[in-house]
């Protein structure tokens, strides 16, 4: 318990830079009222291709499914930023946010997040991607079916996992090899961990 405690205090760490600070509503006279989260809303799934497209997660971007055919089109790292968020409103429907965070160990980057899944940009390109344990995050998975709560037993079934040994981010871990690697994060140790994040390219981490 302490360590999913710990997992999830990294991940809202990481996607600090993807998401705007909410307005903090405070009650008549009172300056010290607990500030009341809003309720989250559906994820949209509402693109005009949503229907007939599916996006799956790969270490060189997203590749997108054609469902009736099964063709796949990879949206390659280093598109232009237009490109990118074009290609996921098509699907995910329009954006949620922009956001741009100036103190990024990789340099200054900019957001545009759809439900789970981030889009981050560099100098105007297409540079990394980060998916969270969020509303919107179960229409995203590898084309081996790996996605947020693919346990690690069920994992090790198609890929080879990689455990990142002293992470600061906590159970941090990759698959695949060469340019096509995607890294990721389990809730706890052990086999019946269950995925919370996963992630690609360059991302604002603070370890």
């Amino acid at each position: 318990m302490i360590m999913r405690k710990l997992v999830a205090l990294f991940i809202l760490a990481a996607l600090a830079a993807c998401k705007p600070a909410a307005d903090k509503p405070v009650a008549d006279g009172d300056d010290k009222a607990v500030p009341t989260a809003p309720a989250v809303p559906e994820a949209k799934a509402d693109g005009p291709a949503a229907a007939t497209l599916a996006v799956s997660l790969d270490g060189e971007g997203l590749r997108f499914i054609d469902k009736a055919t099964g063709k796949a089109s990879l949206l390659s790292f280093g598109v232009p930023r237009a490109q990118a968020e074009t290609a996921l409103a098509n699907v995910a429907g329009k954006e949620d946010d922009r956001s741009t965070n100036e103190e990024c160990g990789a340099g200054t980057m900019e957001f545009t997040r759809y439900d789970a899944m981030t889009l981050n940009f560099q100098g105007g390109k297409f540079v990394g991607w980060f998916l969270g344990n969020e509303n919107g995050a179960a229409s995203y998975s590898t084309m081996s079916g790996i996605g947020i709560g693919t346990t690690r037993a069920k994992a090790k079934e198609s890929v080879a996992i990689v455990d990142l040994e002293d992470s600061t981010l906590g159970e941090e871990f990759s698959i695949g090899t060469g340019d096509n690697v995607i890294g990721g994060m389990f809730a706890e140790p052990g086999d019946a961990a269950k995925i919370d994040a996963l992630f690609a390219g360059t991302n604002c981490f603070f370890r």
